[in-house]
């Protein structure tokens, strides 16, 4: 059992630690703190690219995100609804026979507004990271930052500078 635990002690200390870097650092080497993210940009596309305007409500756009989930559904909702319509449509509540005319016409405005629909989803969906970066340095330039103040005396007569520095 001993030799077990020697063996066990030798090769724990000749064993190189994995959860550390191998880099090293010196003495005048400094450590940048990186803010975490207010809004996620890739949070925003794939909520954009589920729902329209999601990304932009989620970056705090909230009357943007409103209206292109308005413009989306309604463009992709009355196109269909223009393809789909004749003038027979509801002929089933008169008694006199329809004559429907061409299709044609309704059906182009049907898919040219289904297609609308779609490309303002995907142009949505493109701008929604953007949408996230807009918040995130809005939110920056927003949060205001202390940092402590200590300074040594200038001069003989005065005594040590102690305070607080808000940056806006």
């Amino acid at each position: 059992m001993k030799a077990f635990a020697g063996l066990l002690l030798v090769s724990v200390w000749t064993s190189p630690l994995r959860g550390q870097g191998t880099t090293t650092v010196t003495a005048d080497s400094t450590v940048h703190w990186v803010a975490p993210l207010f809004r996620n940009p890739k949070r925003a596309l794939i909520l954009g690219s589920v729902i329209p305007g999601a990304g932009h409500i989620y970056a705090g756009e909230y009357v943007q995100g409103f209206f292109i989930y308005e413009a989306v559904v309604g463009g992709i909702g009355v196109g269909a609804m223009a393809f789909i319509w004749d003038r027979c449509m509801l002929s089933f509540l008169s008694t006199t026979p329809c004559k429907s005319g061409p299709q044609w016409p309704h059906q182009v405005l049907g898919v040219a507004l289904v297609g609308a629909g779609i490309w303002e989803w995907i142009s949505s969906a493109r701008d929604a990271p953007h949408a996230a970066e807009r918040a995130n340095s809005k939110h920056l330039r927003h949060r205001s930052t202390a940092t402590p103040i200590i300074q040594p005396p200038v001069a003989s007569h005065s005594g040590w500078r102690v305070g607080t520095e808000i940056r806006f």
